[in-house]
């Protein structure tokens, strides 16, 4: 949908012109940034931090259908989200569910413009984030850019590092595998693939927003319980770590598959960040624990952070 003339001559008059359509930084996904809009630094995407706006890119290794399923009322108030209104749009060539939500966050209220499209093999996702209080305006202009990006399912960057603020290395227990936004996934076949439910999969990521890590084991334990996919049961060991000269918080707690009830030990370290944290997440069976975690800690400890 293209701006009304009256939202363009609003936007032309306070705002510098819509950028030419470029690659966002670790996609494959090519689109026109808003205007005044700068590149992300700790996600594929871009932001305007005067403004509290900000647009994430996210590939997923799965069919669209599936990620599309949940995206309707009651399976987005599951994740705290008001669908405000669902359109389907052809974008780029492809049918794109186009949504809009409204979702608290950190004590206010954000909008949320959101695209999802795909293959049956690959999918993306944008989504656009800022606050109620915003003028229509850079609503309108979140949605146009959303809707012009451009995607090539098959041309994923050679360099799964590309755009990240630090690197990890692999080992022969636990390979890479690839890259979910900011998020790096290691495994043991090294595939985006669905794994075994015995299978160990390590994730590395760095958070979008800053936080109070004044009570670091405190911040630790509750990010622990956080996890998506888990229900935590109790941490088992925790204590200070450091990696790469900066103090961190690991631990190790047991819990249970939010989906199947399966038990699952969680390895974690939080480690501060100039401007938020970085987490490390490995996850396996508890019969493999006592292999798994040693090499979740080996491969935590080669985490540097780019230009250190």
């Amino acid at each position: 949908m293209r701006l009304s003339i009256t939202v363009l001559v609003l936007l032309l008059n306070a705002l510098p012109g819509f950028a030419q359509a470029v690659r966002v930084t670790g996609t494959s996904v090519t689109m026109a940034p808003p205007p005044g809009f700068s590149p992300a630094t700790r996600y594929p995407g871009f932001e305007r931090a005067d403004l509290q706006v900000s647009i994430m890119v996210t590939e997923i290794p799965g069919p669209v259908a599936d990620l599309t399923r949940g995206m309707t009322a009651a399976g987005l108030a599951t994740r705290g989200m008001t669908l405000l209104s669902s359109t389907k749009e052809i974008v780029d060539g492809r049918q794109a569910l186009v949504m809009k939500v409204s979702q608290q966050a950190a004590g206010s209220t954000v909008y949320k413009w959101m695209i999802v499209s795909g293959t049956p093999k690959t999918s993306v996702m944008i989504v656009g984030t800022f606050p109620t209080t915003s003028d229509a305006e850079i609503g309108d202009a979140i949605k146009a850019s959303l809707l012009s990006a451009r995607w090539t399912a098959a041309a994923a960057p050679p360099d799964p590092f590309e755009g990240l603020p630090f690197r990890i290395a692999s080992s022969p227990a636990l390979k890479l595998a690839g890259r979910m936004s900011n998020l790096l996934m290691l495994n043991e076949t090294g595939q985006m693939t669905p794994q075994g439910p015995d299978a160990a999969i390590f994730a590395v990521g760095s958070s979008v927003a800053a936080v109070d890590l004044g009570d670091l084991k405190a911040f630790s334990r509750a990010r622990a319980g956080q996890t998506k996919q888990l229900k935590i049961v109790r941490v088992l060991e925790e204590g200070s770590t450091t990696i790469d000269g900066v103090a961190g918080y690991e631990l190790v707690a047991e819990g249970a598959d939010a989906a199947t009830g399966r038990p699952v030990t969680l390895y974690q370290v939080v480690l501060p960040d100039p401007s938020g944290y970085i987490l490390m997440q490995g996850l396996v069976a508890p019969g493999r624990a006592p292999l798994m975690v040693p090499e979740f800690r080996k491969v935590a400890q080669t985490f540097r952070r780019n230009g250190r």
